[in-house]
């Protein structure tokens, strides 16, 4: 899929000026250069996904806002092949966004993970608060100071700023329903 690197350009740069940022001030929190920054907002090159999460945090916007067409639809359907993948670089799930549109409170996304894939905490820790249900496999979900054993049917409920990671400790690929709220996807 070609990111759409123009609209996603256009709304960096408006939230950027919103925030009072330059790009010599983006560059620093980023660790990115001026010279990419630039590219990026004018829509001459694509950044990659730790690039644009590195601007996201930087910027405290939502992931998902540079990916969904900015409209006040409160109804929106999201069609089997039409589903957006994102991939983080530290984990090898495929996440496929579920839900999208408009400015909702609630992110939805199907995890699948391989025997052995993990969910750093680094790429989910957030405020807000997060559900994800076991469709099929089994997980472990890691707290600093707790571990929960999941399989088909099971859901946890626990608040995204508490650090933790999500591992397929099974023999078959997990499947989960992940919501989050806010969105950050």
């Amino acid at each position: 899929m070609r990111l759409p690197i123009e609209s996603i350009g256009n709304k960096i740069r408006t939230i950027r000026k919103e925030k009072g940022f330059t790009l010599e001030i983006m560059a620093s929190k980023t660790g990115l250069s001026k010279g990419l920054l630039s590219q990026v907002e004018r829509g001459i090159s694509q950044p990659s996904l730790d690039s644009l999460w590195k601007i996201t945090k930087a910027l405290e916007a939502s992931m998902i806002h540079f990916f969904e067409d900015v409209d006040q639809k409160h109804v929106h359907v999201t069609r089997k092949d039409k589903r957006r993948q994102v991939l983080f670089p530290e984990s090898k799930g495929v996440f496929s966004i579920l839900s999208a549109g408009g400015n909702m409170k609630l992110g939805l996304i199907e995890v699948r993970l391989q025997p052995g894939d993990t969910v750093m905490e680094s790429l989910v820790a957030q405020e807000g608060e997060e559900c994800l249900t076991v469709i099929q496999g089994t997980i472990s979900v890691n707290f600093s100071d707790e571990e929960y054993l999941l399989t088909a049917g099971d859901s946890i409920h626990f608040d995204s700023a508490k650090s933790h990671t999500i591992r397929n400790c099974g023999e078959e690929e997990a499947l989960l329903i992940w919501a989050v709220s806010p969105p950050q996807f």
